[in-house]
């Protein structure tokens, strides 16, 4: 699927995610899954349908267990959650999307996915996301810990879902969390927004130092070295300065993320008490071993249909201060 199309069709998500959350009170869908979403071919317009397990969420949480396990978050399991599961949902919708692959179709039955959810593993199609910048958002999307993850507001305002200007900055590689320096590549979707000549799709690839630089400086850089009008600057820049706000606070997210697994572990072994995961108290089906999967559970029957019969479904550089070189070229 192409970037372009991926992106609007996820922001349009994302739209209606939006609305039903803002209600009062919020309503949470439960079972968003690509199968749930439907497409206008000739506008292209996106609608999100099947609300028939949705709920009102009258309390700080919700209970139930109930969903399609692929696209499940692993608090769902724990009768404990809030619209963060609609997060998760959206971040295995765009993983289909990109990989044209269902989520854990690895998997053989709806107990090994419920295995690997709440265990924290990735469905293998992830490692087959190839664009840095789509496998981040739904690394984020998909976090094990829900506090971790990002909102819908979040997602809106993140440079890849913003609303067509004609440029867009993208990372070049994945960031590492420590380098201050980033590879960055600044694409030209759309030439006729922009004053200069451009070509659809000319890419310009170029570092970023998160200690020296500025967006508006690199962007004076671009103009002098002839890929941008003049008057084009304060977009350019404007681009830059939304992406790399957003790649700090990424990473000031994922930084307190490592300190406070790093205090529970201190907490754990000063107490000399086991650390529980996630999940360990949901079904005895799931987790004791010599248990018959197929089992009761202690969800509605509903869900137990469910995770008893459906199986996964295979349904530049700039340099710095004078950014003396840009890679440039087309896609």
């Amino acid at each position: 699927m192409k970037p372009k199309v991926l992106r609007s069709w996820c922001r349009q998500i994302l739209k209606g995610l939006q609305f039903l959350h803002t209600r009062t009170p919020p309503i949470i869908h439960r079972d968003l899954k690509c199968d749930n979403i439907f497409i206008t071919g000739p506008t292209g317009s996106v609608k999100i349908g099947d609300l028939g397990l949705a709920t009102l969420m009258r309390t700080s949480f919700a209970k139930s267990v109930i969903g399609t396990p692929e696209f499940m978050a692993p608090e769902m399991y724990e009768e404990h959650y809030d619209e963060s599961v609609d997060v998760y949902a959206f971040g295995m919708c765009m993983l289909e999307m990109a990989t044209s692959e269902y989520p854990y179709s690895e998997c053989q039955n709806a107990a090994q996915i419920y295995r690997k959810v709440t265990s924290g593993i990735k469905p293998a199609s992830f490692n087959k996301v190839t664009d840095p910048e789509v496998k981040e958002i739904i690394e984020s999307c998909i976090r094990q810990n829900k506090t971790e993850r990002l909102s819908i507001k979040d997602l809106l305002n993140h440079a890849f879902f913003a609303e067509d200007t004609g440029l867009r900055v993208e990372l070049a590689e994945e960031d590492d969390g420590i380098n201050a320096s980033l590879a960055l590549r600044l694409w030209v979707e759309d030439p006729k927004k922009l004053k200069g000549k451009h070509k659809d799709n000319e890419a310009i690839e170029f570092s970023f130092n998160l200690d020296l630089d500025n967006p508006e400086e690199v962007a004076f850089e671009m103009v002098k070295s002839g890929f941008f009008n003049e008057s084009d600057s304060k977009a350019v820049a404007k681009s830059i300065r939304d992406r790399v706000c957003l790649l700090k606070k990424t990473r000031e997210r994922k930084l307190l993320s490592g300190q406070l697994e790093e205090r529970r572990d201190s907490q754990g072994r000063s107490s000399g008490a086991p650390s529980l995961q996630s999940g360990t108290s949901v079904t005895a089906s799931f987790t004791q071993p010599g248990i018959n999967e197929s089992e009761e559970t202690e969800v509605d029957q509903h869900v137990r249909q469910q995770l008893q019969q459906q199986q996964c479904q295979q349904c530049s550089s700039v340099t710095e201060t004078h950014y003396s070189s840009f890679s440039y070229g087309t896609h």
